[in-house]
């Protein structure tokens, strides 16, 4: 026993904590949170069919007050290849010191996760932790984007002051939408998600994007001889106009830079502005090819990430992970969640 746990009790959260947490979450994270706000939503993202919900609760034992808690998503049902992504994370202040630090420890702990990723960490808190006292790798992601042939002054979401000089592969492969779970199933063979980490199955591409209860998602295989990946996409509309965000994929990188031709016809079509992918660990040769472009630092274009509300602004997106042989996407733990 620690001193934490002489004064705390530090559980993993069930059904009947959910109104607590959403409390919680309206007064110390965020007020009209989503996720404060919307309990259908909030049980679609963290409560499992055993009744038990994905957040790690802290309560100090003299009060039996919610002090702190720690939010997490799995990213497959294998047990033994389950990985997870941290979500939401806050302690009260008044309380021990690294507070925070031992409710991670005790997520950890109580999920059974192969691999604790983080993504959307905060750079001036979470970030200086993990190097610290955890010793992770972080590390901003790479936000990439190719361009309609619209005039400059023409765009809406995107503000663009100088049109990017981009050479693309000639290389092609089929690009082809999947539109169920079933047909996903027959064409997409599991080896692809043993490819990379953290690990996604079936039940993960199910749920986050066919069954996904607000946004509309595309699922797209990319095939020469086998289809070798495939990926998600999601529409972004502002102003009339229509931004594709590739928010997931799994599978050989080197087949995105065959899809060039499947941009173009796509950004052809008068409402889209452009697409944009934002990643780690992922093949910059390959983007490249495809015909995008890194957001480089202090860059004067500008290729939004918040639309709830739209701010016209580049955002970076920090990760960290244990493990450095990692693929993150825009898709992965809470940062395409609706706000």
């Amino acid at each position: 026993m620690n001193d934490y746990d002489k004064e705390y009790i530090i559980r993993l959260a069930n059904k009947e904590d959910i109104t607590e947490i959403m409390t919680f979450i309206d007064e110390y994270w965020k007020k009209g949170h989503i996720m404060a706000q919307n309990r259908e939503f909030f049980e679609y993202e963290f409560l499992q069919s055993d009744g038990t919900v994905n957040f790690v609760l802290a309560f100090k034992k003299e009060t039996m007050k919610l002090e702190g808690v720690l939010g997490f998503l799995y990213s497959s049902e294998k047990k033994e290849k389950r990985d997870v992504w941290g979500s939401i994370w806050k302690v009260r202040e008044g309380n021990m010191p690294m507070l925070g630090v031992e409710i991670l420890k005790k997520m950890e702990e109580l999920s059974g996760a192969r691999y604790d990723i983080g993504i959307g960490a905060n750079p001036n808190t979470t970030i200086p932790i993990m190097k610290l006292y955890f010793k992770r790798v972080t590390d901003k992601m790479r936000q990439y984007y190719r361009l309609s042939h619209i005039k400059k002054d023409d765009f809406k979401i995107a503000r663009i002051e100088e049109i990017p000089v981009v050479s693309s592969s000639t290389k092609v492969a089929e690009v082809f939408r999947i539109e169920t779970i079933e047909e996903f199933k027959k064409v997409i063979s599991p080896v692809l998600f043993d490819m990379q980490i953290p690990y996604k199955d079936y039940n993960y591409i199910d749920k986050h994007y066919y069954k996904h209860p607000i946004y509309n998602y595309k699922v797209w295989g990319i095939k020469k001889d086998i289809v070798d990946a495939f990926f998600v996409t999601r529409e972004q509309e502002f102003e009339g106009k229509i931004a594709m965000r590739i928010i997931d994929y799994v599978g050989n990188q080197d087949m995105f830079s065959c899809t060039s031709n499947f941009w173009e016809k796509i950004l052809k079509l008068p409402q889209y502005e452009y697409v944009d992918f934002y990643s780690y660990g992922f093949s910059d040769t390959s983007m490249k090819e495809a015909g995008f472009t890194c957001i480089k630092g202090n860059d004067t274009n500008i290729i939004p990430n918040y639309f709830q509300p739209y701010i016209c602004k580049n955002i970076d997106i920090w990760i960290h992970t244990p493990y450095e042989n990692v693929v993150i996407f825009k898709g992965d733990g809470d940062q395409d969640r609706p706000n």
